[in-house]
């Protein structure tokens, strides 16, 4: 196995990310090494996008290691990411007869892990997690820091509305096993989402380390664009180690700072919270000459969010516009949108967004880029900044 890794050091709860073709099977080793003789299951819940063949290599490979799989299939939508899903998977944990020292293993996405990872942070008060992210943008982000969850759906005009990741714990993983090979079974429009993660690493990441990822991402997209596995791989690496550095300074999002800014993990929800607030639009679409293709994906959701957040920053006078022109230049060269049309009204978005759930006691908070690479957290932002990025993203 030709894999990368990176340790993210939270001192007891340290654990390795493993980047690669084949790292699926550095998953029984973990579990044994961290978990030692006790285990005697393992509990996969697979996403059923994930192609099949992969899912028997891990059982496989869980069976050498004396681990007896129970494998529960999940569609991962929006929708699906939901209390009820939750409800039946810790069903089904508890019909296994799984203990406290067996692990549960996520096998797919980011739904899949955000779900998985709230069950095995629910069952029993905590049993171990592994992670085995199958999409980009899971791999660079979502499988990374224990965060968990699923959506709430809540009364609103005319029916209900979908608040994402509203109920949730943190839970780190035992270890993340990142295989590369799972990303062929991916249409270029999921790849292309992930890129969004990245990019959002890349204008964060000089504030955080020094360094300059946003050239680096530059430098290496042709190659992984053209699908090239060891720059994909090299890319991989570097936004996990990005995001393990700030996730080991600030864990679990403290709600402190000044003014009540956050900590620094609040950096890395730079255009989530535009993003968030019109991803679950239904009727939106990255290319309205393709109707079908609605509703936006979550990296899509992101750049735009992304886009709209630095169009924000210059209405604010902390960034020059060559900020989001290098941005919008980058997210175009990548496929993903910097416009998009059917949104609706400004007041109807505010609204959305300051229901977001990092909106933390009605003090509404955005990330915005205040140089190439840095981002800080404004506290109640005026609301014609916030007009001014929603006018830059209308299609």
């Amino acid at each position: 196995m030709n894999a990368r890794s990176v340790r993210v050091d939270l001192g007891e709860r340290s654990y390795t990310v493993h980047i690669g073709p084949g790292a699926l099977l550095s998953v029984p080793d973990e579990i044994r090494r961290s978990l030692g003789e006790r285990p005697t299951r393992a509990f996969v819940v697979h996403d059923a996008g994930v192609p099949q063949v992969y899912c028997d290599e891990l059982c496989a490979a869980l069976r050498g290691a004396g681990l007896d799989p129970t494998v529960r299939d999940i569609t991962p939508t929006e929708h699906a990411k939901s209390m009820d899903t939750l409800t039946g998977v810790l069903r089904d944990l508890g019909a296994s007869g799984h203990s406290r020292a067996d692990p549960v293993v996520a096998l797919g996405g980011g739904i899949t892990g955000d779900l998985a990872g709230f069950a095995a942070a629910c069952y029993q008060r905590g049993v171990p997690v592994v992670q085995c992210p199958s999409t980009l943008l899971s791999m660079v982000d979502a499988s990374v820091g224990g965060k968990t969850g699923v959506n709430l759906l809540v009364p609103a005009p005319g029916g209900e509305r979908l608040l994402k990741n509203m109920v949730g714990a943190f839970h780190q993983p035992l270890a993340v096993a990142a295989d590369t090979r799972l990303l062929d079974s991916l249409d270029d429009r999921q790849r292309r989402s992930g890129m969004a993660e990245c990019v959002k690493h890349a204008m964060i990441a000089y504030g955080v380390t020094g360094a300059d990822l946003l050239s680096e991402t530059r430098a290496v997209l042709p190659a992984v664009l053209a699908g090239e596995r060891d720059a994909t791989d090299r890319l991989i690496e570097r936004s996990v180690a990005l995001k393990g550095e700030v996730v080991r300074r600030d864990e679990r999002e403290s709600l402190g700072g000044a003014g009540g800014a956050g900590g620094m993990r609040m950096l890395l929800n730079l255009g989530h919270t535009f993003g968030h607030a019109i991803e679950t639009i239904p009727h939106l679409t990255p290319d309205p000459a393709f109707p079908e293709m609605a509703p936006l994906l979550h990296g899509e959701a992101v750049a735009l969010g992304m886009v709209a957040a630095c169009r924000c920053a210059e209405a604010a006078g902390k960034c020059d516009a060559s900020l989001g022109d290098e941005l919008v230049g980058l997210l175009d060269t990548i496929g993903l949108p910097t416009r998009v049309a059917g949104l609706p009204e400004d007041d109807e978005i505010i609204a959305r967004m300051g229901s977001d759930k990092k909106a933390a006691g009605g003090v509404g908070r955005l990330v915005l880029p205040v140089g190439r690479g840095r981002c800080e957290v404004t506290v109640s932002p005026d609301g014609s900044w916030i007009r001014a990025g929603l006018k830059a993203i209308r299609g």
